[in-house]
């Protein structure tokens, strides 16, 4: 695909972006922003030279179009990455076909998910001979079916009538393995060789950061790569590349995806080859197995480190049977490899399995630790990489072309090094652009003074009585942001005893279904953990106060803090200097964005911690923060919620006034 094709030769940044731009025929309204500007013109500088910019934009600057822009214009082939399905959306339904429109570019845009999003029609085929389901099961294969026959790419999301992790659609999803023993092509019908196609030929693929980071994967371990090459490479979100990179760089091993090989083993071996009764004899054995290294373990929720359990006789024992009786149906299933394409996708992915198993039990790299995660009688094997600056640097390097690094939260107090040390892009430029917002009149930032320390038992109870007052004044309106679930569902017990209005609680309907019914609902209000401290776009009235219960530091027993404060220990760094507090200073800006998401919202941010004013490690969290000013009175805070609202009425007063005019 060439520039000359997709680029007018004329169209440049100013054009497209500047006053009386092209983008004011797309657009209502539309303003050029000077730092969209900026950061358009430092993007298309970095892809002429082929550079690497870590560029750290405040809600509200427009980096979407300032990057896809200049992106577009140079007629290369992009790669966007992102860390959320609303944004990928937002940027294949709504940016790039008018942006492709407004930089007159003929070029597509694809949206490309990891292979388990996709239906299998074979392996639906297969699913629908068993005669081992439930009435519920045979109802939704045959929503499936019915669907099959007029999807165009068999995406799951266009199916809404069967839940995403419904163990139903595993048994129909794309399978690397199956789809390896079946020689799937894109002229066989299957849909992901035909989306793949699709991608490869677009100029503009989105994908997700889960998806890259496993294409990275398979690239460093020298197994080929899922995605295709690209000359400009653009993470959105990117504060969240480091983590996910380290999960696709080491592997994790879950009970529940050792019972589903079990189940497709059995499904198999009565298919395919019903005269090996031996290997679904040995599926059962392991299956015991198991059950018994669960029962091990109890049903605590916690996280065992290696140094828990490499003395611990009983575990290490069951965990070498385990391995063993995988090994045995590894060797019962290649002698019947031959006898079906099921039967050869189970002995892969068994195979792959006591790989991982042998890995972990015998791991000696000083870059990786071992540890398990327990909940429920559920276990969960980790391999998790304490940096992956080496692969990451190496694979850039190799892959060559630009590469753009974007996100609201990237710095600590203007300082990228902690992020450009994660991910080895220590070599990268780096330009900051402050959200336009008037933080100075927009919001508060409410600190009540005489808040006990968080490890207090009744802390919590305390951070609700002071919270009490503002709830009140903004008459719900508001998001309660916990650092833990524990602390959720105890602040969740206390307000349904005294408020009114609704509580919607993360976990108890979808994150998108809780956001429309916030948005519907009166004095309504959301408790959420992590996955609603970002990604979370509420704006206008619907939100006025955010509440945040403490600085958002990761547990101390966790392993992999307590792994990667010894890794930097041994290199004379300081854990919680040079780990703790800047993980902690990216989610609080991360948590306080939620607030002011446009030029007319206000509000109220309230911050309980006390350690923010007590602690002099506050001070580098309280400079990172948006530039609201304190109050520390809660008459304060709701005068500034009192006047939102009657701004707020004023305005709709004049508005309606208009329209009876």
């Amino acid at each position: 695909m060439s520039a000359k094709k997709n680029v007018a030769e004329k169209l440049t940044v100013d054009l497209v972006m500047g006053k009386d731009s092209t983008l004011a025929q797309y657009v209502d309204g539309y303003q050029p922003r000077q730092a969209q500007l900026d950061m358009a013109h430092e993007v298309a500088e970095l892809i002429d030279d082929e550079g690497t910019l870590l560029a750290e934009a405040g809600t509200g600057t427009g980096k979407t179009f300032a990057y896809l822009v200049p992106a577009l214009l140079s007629g290369k082939k992009i790669i966007v990455s992102t860390a959320t399905k609303t944004l990928q959306e937002q940027l294949i339904q709504k940016d790039l076909p008018m942006l492709l429109k407004a930089c007159k570019v003929k070029g597509k845009a694809r949206l490309l998910k990891g292979r388990d999003n996709y239906l299998c029609p074979q392996r639906l085929e297969i699913t629908e001979t068993s005669e081992q389901h439930s009435k519920e099961d045979w109802k939704k294969l045959a929503e499936i079916r019915h669907w099959s026959e007029r999807t165009k790419q068999g995406d799951r999301a266009e199916l809404e009538s069967v839940p995403e992790n419904d163990l139903i659609w595993r048994k129909v999803t794309s399978r690397l393995e199956f789809c390896q023993a079946a020689g799937c092509q894109s002229e066989s019908g299957c849909f992901y060789p035909i989306v793949k196609e699709r991608a490869a030929e677009a100029q503009v693929l989105v994908v997700n950061h889960h998806l890259f980071c496993a294409d990275l994967a398979l690239r460093e371990q020298g197994f080929g790569e899922l995605l295709p090459d690209a000359d400009i490479y653009i993470f959105d979100e990117a504060h969240q590349l480091p983590d996910i990179a380290a999960q696709f760089l080491g592997f994790s091993i879950t009970r529940g995806q050792l019972e589903e090989l079990v189940r497709d083993i059995r499904q198999a071996q009565k298919q395919e080859s019903p005269d090996s009764q031996s290997i679904s004899d040995l599926a059962t054995k392991f299956e015991l197995q198991l059950k018994a290294l669960s029962e091990l373990f109890g049903k605590w929720d916690k996280r065992w480190t290696w140094e828990q359990l490499e003395n611990d006789k009983p575990f290490n024992e069951a965990v070498k049977i385990l391995r063993n009786q995988l090994g045995f149906l590894v060797e019962s299933l290649k002698e019947i490899t031959e006898r079906g394409k099921q039967i050869s996708a189970v002995y892969k992915r068994a195979k792959d399995f006591e790989s991982q198993f042998t890995e972990w039990m015998k791991q000696t790299s000083e870059n990786k630790i071992r540890w398990v995660e327990t909940s429920q009688a559920r276990f969960k094997f980790n391999l998790t990489p304490l940096s992956v600056a080496g692969p990451f640097s190496r694979q850039r390097e190799e892959i060559g072309g630009a590469w753009l690094f974007t996100s609201a939260t990237l710095s600590v107090r203007d300082n990228f090094d902690y992020f450009a040390h994660r991910l080895g892009l220590g070599d990268a430029k780096t330009s900051r652009w402050p959200s336009p917002f008037d933080y100075q009149t927009q919001g508060v930032i409410y600190h009540p003074v005489g808040l006990p320390e968080p490890r207090s038992p009744d802390y919590v109870k305390i951070c609700l009585r002071a919270a009490w007052p503002l709830l009140k004044a903004s008459e719900g309106r508001a998001f309660m942001l916990f650092t833990s679930h524990r602390a959720l569902q105890e602040a969740h017990a206390i307000l349904k005893q005294h408020w009114q209005g609704p509580l919607l609680v993360q976990g108890d309907q979808p994150k998108l279904t809780l956001l429309s019914e916030f948005k519907k609902q009166d004095n309504v209000i959301l408790l959420g953990t992590s996955s609603f401290w970002e990604g979370v776009d509420v704006k206008g009235e619907d939100l006025q106060l955010v509440i945040i219960d403490r600085i958002p530091f990761s547990p101390p027993d966790d392993p992999i803090v307590q792994a990667r404060e010894a890794f930097l220990k041994e290199k004379g760094l300081n854990g919680f200097v040079h780990f703790q507090l800047p993980e902690a200073v990216m989610a609080m800006k991360q948590g306080a964005g939620r607030l002011i998401r446009d030029v007319t919202d206000t509000g109220v941010l309230m911050l309980c911690d006390p350690r923010l004013s007590g602690k002099q490690y506050g001070s580098v969290i309280r400079a990172s923060l948006p530039d609201f000013p304190w109050v520390y009175e809660a008459d304060q805070a709701i005068e500034k919620l009192t006047a939102s609202s009657k701004g707020k009425l004023d305005k709709a007063s004049v508005k309606s006034n208009k329209l009876n005019e």
